[in-house]
């Protein structure tokens, strides 16, 4: 970090009959502040990016304040700087108190969230099992989806034999797109095989 200097230098005024004056001037000139940018991890809809949070500035010149902008040269004002809701570049304005500033960019990526669409497979009798990894069961979800099956809303219970469910009961499967996904709900229905009892 630079401190400010100072210049001193001397002004002379002259005038017609070549009389003049000197005076003293002294100029000073301050560092200018340097703001460094960590643009924040992506989303996904519906969260929000805070660009006011201290992580995203960490490294700039200490005690700037900041602003924060919608174009390169601060002239629109970005409103909603704690909850951005829309990928794009923004920039940052860091002013110290001498009035010098900084202006950078920040990157926001912000994901559509993907959709899942479940079908509950017809319903079966034993021994038959049900495999919920056809693509009919997840006909009109989002294109090009990794499914994982689960016996929970949370996905925290993995579905062992998803392609072989021989138990009624809800089951969850989870679509995944980059670091987005979506959990929905597939219920399967699993009848007890009738039993014929014959007299001769």
């Amino acid at each position: 970090f630079k401190s400010s200097f100072f210049l001193s230098k001397s002004i002379k005024g002259t005038a017609a009959n070549m009389c003049f004056d000197v005076q003293p001037v002294v100029v000073t000139i301050n560092p200018k502040p340097s703001i460094l940018i960590t643009s924040p991890a992506s989303v996904c809809l519906p969260s929000v990016v805070d660009l006011t949070l201290p992580a995203v500035t960490n490294g700039s010149t200490a005690s700037l304040t900041y602003s924060y902008w919608t174009d390169a040269s601060a002239s629109l004002s970005l409103s909603n700087a704690n909850a951005v809701n829309a990928s794009g570049t923004y920039y940052i304005k860091g002013v110290d108190a001498n009035t010098c500033f900084d202006i950078k960019p920040v990157v926001v990526t912000i994901n559509a969230t993907p959709s899942v669409v479940v079908s509950n497979p017809d319903p079966i009798c034993a021994p038959n099992v049900v495999d919920l990894s056809l693509p009919a069961v997840t006909t009109g979800s989002t294109a090009g989806l990794t499914y994982t099956y689960w016996t929970d809303a949370t996905a925290t219970a993995s579905l062992a034999s998803a392609n072989a469910v021989n138990a009624s009961g809800t089951y969850y499967i989870k679509g995944t797109t980059g670091t987005c996904f979506d959990i929905q709900p597939v219920v399967v229905v699993v009848n007890s095989k009738p039993s014929i009892l014959v007299t001769d």
